[in-house]
């Protein structure tokens, strides 16, 4: 086994006995840098993301020579795991004045925000409205979940984008986080050391080294 797990975002996720999606998220525990879920999204369109405990990942594959990610649960199985989004229909659900989250939905006058576009556009009176919502920071307080793209500033300037994070397999601990540097022709991926992340916020990862000891980094284009 290898001493480190690599999760691409964008991955392919299967299940024992077939396929279940792709890897669009890492939930991270922001009191101790452990990743104990991953947000795995179907193929097909309409299809509910799953939030998926770390402890289904089969260690056997992890760190091996494909990006692909094994769990060690049935589809079956999977597809009874926690729901990574909720939708909610306006005005048929009873409560509907209340978005999640805090956002007023003021039907039947405006459609909620978001829903037909712009918020405060008059909305068809009677007829039901859909809004999905990500549900992972409520059925996960005080975790922090990480998509694919999110982006990265070195102390002067702009970096790049986030592709993946690396984890100690003994203890699921963020090692590093995979970036994506450079422009259409020049692209490459280095792995950042957790240790040069200095925060993240809501714009993104803030690295305490600056661009070009990033570009100094050795390329991880060739990691498995």
């Amino acid at each position: 086994m290898s001493d480190t797990w690599l999760f691409r975002l964008g991955a392919d996720v299967r299940c024992a006995d077939g396929e279940c999606g792709k890897l669009t998220s890492l939930v991270v525990g922001s009191a101790d840098d452990v990743v104990t879920h991953l947000v795995v999204h179907g193929a097909r369109k309409g299809a509910t993301g799953k939030i998926v405990p770390l402890a289904l990942v089969d260690t056997q594959f992890a760190g091996g020579a494909s990006d692909d990610i094994r769990l060690r649960c049935t589809v079956a199985e999977y597809g009874g795991l926690d729901a990574a989004e909720a939708t909610y229909s306006y005005p048929s659900d009873e409560g509907y004045e209340a978005r999640p989250g805090g956002s007023p939905a003021s039907w039947p006058t405006y459609a909620p925000p978001g829903v037909m576009g712009a918020p405060g556009l008059p909305a068809d009176e009677g007829a039901p409205q859909e809004d999905t919502v990500d549900v992972v920071a409520d059925k996960l307080p005080g975790e922090q979940e990480v998509p694919r793209g999110e982006h990265a500033h070195a102390t002067d300037g702009d970096i790049g984008h986030v592709q993946g994070i690396a984890v100690d397999p003994a203890t699921g601990r963020v090692t590093s986080v995979l970036l994506r540097t450079g422009h259409l022709w020049g692209r490459r991926t280095v792995l950042i050391p957790r240790s040069a992340v200095a925060a993240v916020g809501a714009d993104g990862f803030h690295l305490d080294i600056t661009t070009g000891q990033v570009r100094d980094l050795p390329t991880a284009d060739a990691m498995s």
